[in-house]
Order: C-alpha cells, then sequence, then structure tokens
C-alpha cells in the first residue's frame, strides 16, 4: 500500500500529493512495526524520506532494508536512484547496475532510472543509449530524463521529439511541475539547475 501511494504521488499521478505521501508515511511505519525484518517496509519508507528532501534519513533507509536483503533489486535500483539524487550519482551508477546483475530479467524501469543517474552525472551519451535500449517501457518521466539528454548532447531535433511524446503522455508537463522537488527531489541546488538549464533547451515550456 505504501509503495501504492508513493508511486501516485511520485509520477505525478496523485489527485493530492500530500495526502498520498501522507498515507504512504503511514503505511510504511505500520509494516515496519508488523516486520521489522522486511526489505520492502524499509524501501517504501526510505521512498518517502527521499521525497521529502530528507536525503541522509533517506539512505539509512535504505541502508537498512538492503541489511535486511542484501540481494534485494528493488531496494537496491532504488538506492542507487537516491545515491544520485543526493549528489552521489556514480555510486548511484554502481548500485544500478548491480540490481541489474541481481535480477538480469529485471523490470525496464530499472533501465530508465540508470539512464536517469546517467544523466546527472553528465554522462550524455551513455543516457541517451540507456533510453534507446528500453523495448515497452515509455513513460513521462522517462521521455523528461531522454529530452534533458538530448539537449545536454548538443541535439534539438531529438530533445524536441523527446518532448512532444513527452506532452502527449502528461499533457499537463511543464518545466515547473518536472522539476519540482517533489517530482525531481535533487539535494544540490545545482543538480536540479542541471536538470531545469537542459529542460528548457530541449524546449519544455513553463506555466502560461
Amino acid at each position: 500500500m505504501a509503495l501504492s501511494h508513493l508511486a501516485d504521488a511520485c509520477c505525478g499521478w496523485a489527485d493530492d500529493y500530500d495526502v498520498s505521501m501522507e498515507l504512504a508515511r503511514r503505511w510504511a511505519i505500520k509494516a515496519i512495526a508488523c516486520d521489522d525484518g522486511d526489505s520492502w517496509s524499509h524501501w517504501a519508507l526510505a521512498n518517502y524520506h527521499l521525497y521529502t528532501a530528507n536525503h541522509g534519513v533517506a539512505l539509512d533507509a535504505f541502508r537498512k532494508g538492503l541489511e535486511c536483503n542484501p540481494n534485494d533489486a528493488e531496494v537496491t535500483t532504488d538506492y542507487g536512484l537516491c545515491l544520485s539524487y543526493a549528489g552521489r550519482g556514480e555510486e548511484g551508477i554502481e548500485h544500478a547496475r548491480k540490481a541489474m546483475r541481481l535480477n538480469p530479467y529485471h523490470y525496464e524501469w530499472y533501465t530508465s532510472q540508470l539512464g536517469q543517474i546517467y544523466f546527472d552525472t553528465r554522462h550524455y551519451d551513455k543516457a541517451i543509449a540507456t533510453f534507446a535500449s528500453l523495448r515497452s517501457l515509455d513513460s513521462a518521466v522517462m521521455r523528461i530524463y531522454q529530452a534533458a539528454s538530448f539537449a545536454a548532447a548538443g541535439n534539438p531535433q531529438q530533445a524536441q521529439k523527446s518532448v512532444k511524446r513527452a506532452l502527449e503522455l502528461d499533457a499537463g508537463a511543464t518545466l515547473e511541475k518536472w522539476t519540482d522537488p517533489k517530482l525531481a527531489p535533487y539535494g544540490d541546488a545545482a543538480y536540479l539547475e542541471h536538470f531545469r538549464k537542459n529542460l528548457r533547451k530541449a524546449g519544455l515550456r513553463g506555466r502560461a
């Protein structure tokens, strides 16, 4: 339940972000109270703290989840993303790739998140290649980071195509929405500005 509410909030689907986040927090705490040794309970609480900009607490919760199950690929890949949001993207790459080794038949969102981390760490060609390797995943957040990667790599035409597809998937997509810390919880303002600058270059418009 906690992870469902988090997905609604953090993917921009929730009617009320704050309500979904509070429900996620309550369910995560309840899950930990029921079984403190369950990695997914700590995973849910870690993501709650990440998306409320408590990066240190989030990283501790991820590590607690991995102490419960060091081979949990889902927790490992999200730990990598959290490291990137916390300004430690090179470490994040290591964990994202480790998660793929732990689960060779992983979901494609693992790949999408790795592409995002490559963008954060300025490995634009790797980000573009990683997004291009996706077989079926086609989400607004993926297209947003793909657009930013193309823009940063100096390919405005492809960046604009990615923005167009993002708008088809999310008609309400704006520069303000996708760089809001609620959806892009960067701990370092310079990382958030890097994202914002390249989305602007890609052609994602602000609110009218």
